[in-house]
């Protein structure tokens, strides 16, 4: 077993984040040796701890904030998050969180893993996404669904709307996620990150814009945000990645006010956490939700459906890595099949026309130079 869950089974009353940190601290070792947090303990070993994890004093205040509760019994609750709440504490923000409305809706009876400033929470929506989310109410039913999100058998399952359309209507993001080095509130693709996986699945395409359907394999940070700017196609109103007057200024100029209309719409990213499924913790039945498109969404798509429809939907972005960082390293390709497809032919961008005229005309240019030269050799051997 890795260190990190061995120290965390062993140790339930400390958080995985508090015992990770005294483990990059150096104060967990096996023999007298520094041990890393991927170590593999093995059966029958018994790590030192020179310095158990130090937990601050906090307090989380119960606010009485409305829940839409899809779901309840006395293991776990499913929550139908709203737009503009903040999960928990952090960042500046101590009030109106998803955290406090928690406490003051189910009391104590909520999971105490992850510390008290987030109660009952195993994973996260950001801010601005609304929709679906299991809450855990006891520590055992809180360890069971984490259980299932690290073996990706807990689904969740997103809607967007994405500018402009996919190359492939349906198809898997391979592309490993980490911070922004250049700003640390954005994440980016890069080689070095962790492995993040998102599938996706076009559902609805229009002139301008398609509604795609995302099921992550992994849960880091705006993944569906970032691999969609990764394609070249940003969740439409994404203020992060791209998604807003950037993405208008590309749109063909015939569909520019309707651009402009679509984001009037979109009070941030138009996307949802649409459905999720797992296994109940006691009982292990398969439980599954779903909920209808929150008013942006369902509002975008009437408009879509309404003023998009029928014309050729373009394909208005460029290929993958067009906003990905200057400096990562290339990442590994898949092999070729036995048949190789058919290439798709791609329209140059208009940098790319630009400069093949630039090495067209530097060619003529050269050539005329040589001729030029040429000529003057043979006058020269005349006289």
């Amino acid at each position: 077993m890795r260190l990190d869950k061995f120290l965390q089974s062993k140790y339930p009353e400390y958080s995985r984040t508090d015992l990770q940190k005294i483990i990059a601290e150096g104060k967990v070792l096996l023999d007298g040796k520094v041990l890393q947090k991927n170590f593999q303990v093995p059966e029958g070993a018994e790590p030192e701890i020179l310095q158990m994890p130090v937990k601050k004093e906090s307090f989380l205040e119960p606010e009485n904030i409305p829940l839409n509760i899809v779901f309840e019994d006395e293991h776990l609750a499913v929550i139908n998050k709203p737009r503009d709440m903040v999960m928990h504490p952090g960042s500046g923000i101590n009030k109106g969180t998803l955290a406090a409305a928690l406490l003051w809706h189910f009391k104590n009876s909520l999971s105490k893993i992850n510390g008290p400033l987030r109660p009952g929470i195993l994973h996260r929506l950001d801010k601005d996404t609304p929709g679906l989310l299991v809450v855990a109410k006891t520590d055992l039913a809180h360890k069971e669904l984490t259980r299932q999100l690290e073996e990706r058998t807990l689904e969740r399952t997103y809607r967007a709307v994405i500018w402009g359309i996919l190359r492939d209507m349906e198809g898997s993001i391979d592309a490993p996620l980490e911070r922004d080095p250049s700003n640390r509130l954005k994440m980016a693709v890069r080689a070095t990150g962790k492995a993040a996986i998102t599938n996706y699945k076009t559902l609805e395409t229009f002139c301008i814009a398609s509604l795609v359907e995302f099921k992550l394999d992994t849960g880091r940070t705006h993944q569906i945000r970032i691999h969609a700017r990764y394609l070249g196609n940003p969740v439409v109103g994404d203020p992060v990645y791209d998604g807003r007057e950037e993405c208008i200024k590309r749109v063909d100029t015939i569909y520019q006010q309707l651009a402009e209309k679509l984001l009037e719409i979109a009070p941030s990213q138009l996307l949802q956490s649409c459905k999720i499924k797992f296994k109940h913790p006691k009982t292990k039945k398969s439980m599954e939700f779903k909920i209808e498109e929150d008013k942006p969404l369902k509002v975008a798509l009437d408009l879509l459906r309404q003023e998009a429809s029928g014309a050729t939907p373009l394909q208005l972005f460029a290929p993958p890595q067009i906003f990905a960082n200057p400096d990562d390293i290339e990442l590994p390709l898949e092999e070729a099949e036995e048949e190789p497809e058919e290439p798709i032919k791609v329209r140059p961008t208009r940098a790319e026309r630009y400069a093949a005229t630039k090495i067209k005309r530097a060619l003529k240019k050269e050539i005329k130079r040589k001729k030029l030269q040429e000529t003057c050799c043979e006058t020269s051997h005349t006289t």
